[in-house]
């Protein structure tokens, strides 16, 4: 979780007995849904910005991660009623969750699995010096961290805890829609100061306290969704810290096992989310040099270039069913006032080929969709205003994009060279990609018709059918650089009739000029990409000619989308199509 990324040190303190309490916290019992855990198309992952959900799928992105901030969702005491809140029993009490945040979550939750993107949420606990503040453990009280341990010393804290969990995973489950499958516990543990405050006790009680809010979690969790998966986090400190509030990596993996299974949590049941960044948020290079990074289990520090030492440790220690997802690391566009951007889109395609050749890692999650003002390092894909406000695509939004196709660029190509320099193998391409330019038309004339089944894409606030003429418009509360359009599910066969096109018309952009990318897909991982511009505010009659596609005889989904290229779309945004057709 980054917001700075400095460590600090702290004075030891003498240890502190301590007796946690579960509460009855048990691994027994039918869950409420047992479907088997998702299998993701690849593993490319991003920490979405809210509102620009359908910009993460034109990325392809898979894994997605949602803070679960315990300051957004639990309110005040003068707003926990029917007006402001929804009421949940639990354990014979009564809590109460924001709606106002719960309709933000639904939002994005909803838009991310109508594209099969696989969302872990992150439980924090920020501050509270309310009524609430019994939640964070009593020696971490009075102290600015940005987040806390949670009490688990206190039966009451414990039950608001499980609460939590399965309100969520109970909302969040639908096999078919919004659905939350994992949940990491807390932020990088390791660097207790900043992001996980228990005070000054010993590295053993904290470690039993963050055990026992694991085991809280998986518990409830578990008791809604048969296979939802748990992770503890862990910042790229491996052998190093200050034994005081810093501490290494290993050292906390290593007695969380211990403690986690005498909770019942055994080898296996548990995972890791892993935050591999360079040694220095300002060194954009995966591959620079380093005496802290080396290929040794004893290595100060592991970022992506010495991944295996990460994953081949777990797989040797807690087997291969411990599985381990790259929640948070990134590259910035901008060090020491520095354009870096090539840079940054390099290392973020050489970092997804690295952990896509690595069998113990599920995903790859980058930070950030969008720059963000409080922060001095550039992470995002866009540039961005305010605190995150999307403004301009960077190169690495074009490296991400294509980073798992076929489809070559000079950052994939730099990338695949260094990841098989560094892995010994080549890598894998997901997604077989045929790319050519829209021709255009004078006009329709085509042999077969499609012009059916269209529902909306992207960014839409309206969508209605006319005389033969789809239309969509744009939801104008919405970032000006989400895609509209068009999607359309059913087979189309152009084994003999090569040529597909259509009749395009887009509205309410400025500069008078949109970009239009045409679409087909055969299956998951076959598409031909047509693109093109074309002026606003008449209809323009484009086609491709399939003759080399050898996927052309099953196709199986059209998308239609425009994008206003950061010029903005203005009040009156829409696209409309007609006449999807084919001919010789």
């Amino acid at each position: 979780m980054n917001e700075s990324r400095g460590r600090h040190c702290l004075k030891r303190f003498l240890p502190v007995f301590l007796a946690v309490l579960l509460l009855g916290t048990t691994f027994a019992g039918a869950a409420e849904v047992n479907y088997a855990y998702p299998t993701a198309k690849s593993k490319k992952g991003l920490y979405v910005c809210p509102g620009m959900e359908e910009d993460a799928v034109e990325l392809g992105i898979r894994h997605a991660t949602i803070n679960l901030s315990v300051g957004d969702f639990m309110p005040a005491k003068a707003y926990r009623n029917s007006t402001h809140c929804v009421k949940f029993k639990y354990g014979g009490k009564t809590y109460w969750f924001a709606k106002n945040t719960l309709e933000r979550y639904d939002s994005e939750l909803n838009r991310l699995a109508q594209n099969d993107v696989l969302v872990t949420a992150i439980l924090l606990l920020p501050n509270r010096t309310d009524d609430l503040k019994n939640l964070i453990y009593p020696s971490a009280r009075g102290k600015s961290a940005y987040y806390y341990q949670w009490n688990m010393t206190d039966p009451s804290a414990v039950q608001t805890l499980k609460a939590i969990v399965t309100f969520f995973q109970r909302r969040y489950s639908n096999k078919n829609g919004a659905r939350i499958v994992g949940w990491i516990v807390g932020n990088e543990v390791n660097n207790s100061t900043y992001w996980n405050w228990a005070g000054n006790i010993s590295v053993d009680t904290y470690v039993d306290l963050y055990a026992a809010q694991v085991a809280a979690v998986y518990s409830a969790a578990r008791s809604v969704y048969a296979n939802a998966r748990i992770y503890i986090c862990l910042d790229h400190y491996w052998s190093v810290g200050n034994g005081s509030g810093w501490y290494a990596g290993r050292t906390i993996l290593t007695k969380f096992a211990s403690r986690a299974a005498g909770k019942g949590l055994k080898k296996g049941s548990w995972n890791i989310a892993y935050h591999p960044y360079n040694i220095s948020q300002y060194v954009v290079d995966i591959m620079s040099s380093s005496d802290a990074v080396t290929n040794s289990v004893n290595t100060r520090i592991i970022t992506m270039k010495n991944l295996n030492v990460l994953t081949n440790y777990v797989k040797s220690k807690y087997t291969s069913n411990c599985r381990i997802i790259l929640s948070e690391q990134g590259y910035s566009s901008v060090t020491a006032g520095r354009d870096t951007s090539d840079g940054q889109a390099q290392n973020i395609a050489l970092a997804y080929y690295i952990a896509q050749q690595n069998s113990m890692v599920d995903a790859l999650i980058l930070h950030r969709h969008v720059d963000n003002a409080g922060e001095g390092e550039k992470y995002g894909l866009y540039t961005g205003t305010g605190i995150e406000t999307a403004a301009w695509k960077k190169p690495s939004w074009t490296a991400y994009k294509y980073a798992d196709t076929t489809k070559k660029n000079t950052y994939t190509a730099y990338a695949a060279s260094q990841a098989k320099k560094l892995l010994g193998k080549k890598v894998t391409k997901v997604v077989r990609v045929r790319s050519a330019r829209l021709k255009k038309l004078s006009s329709l004339n085509w042999s077969k018709n499609y012009t059916n089944r269209f529902t909306p894409y992207g960014a839409s606030a309206g969508f209605y059918y006319n005389a033969g003429v789809y239309t969509v418009t744009r939801d104008r509360s919405r970032n000006s650089n989400l895609p509209l359009g068009f999607t359309r599910k059913g087979k189309i066969n152009c084994k003999s009739r090569k040529k597909l096109g259509f009749g395009i018309s887009a509205n309410g952009i400025s500069g008078g000029k949109a970009y239009v990318t045409l679409r087909l897909w055969s299956g998951n991982r076959k598409y031909y990409e047509g693109t093109g511009t074309i002026g606003t505010g008449k209809w323009y009659y484009a086609y491709v000619d399939l003759k080399k596609w050898a996927y052309r005889k099953n196709i199986t989904k059209v998308d239609i989308v425009v994008s206003s290229e950061g010029n903005g779309w203005t009040s009156g945004g829409s696209v409309s199509v007609r006449g999807l057709g084919t001919r010789k």
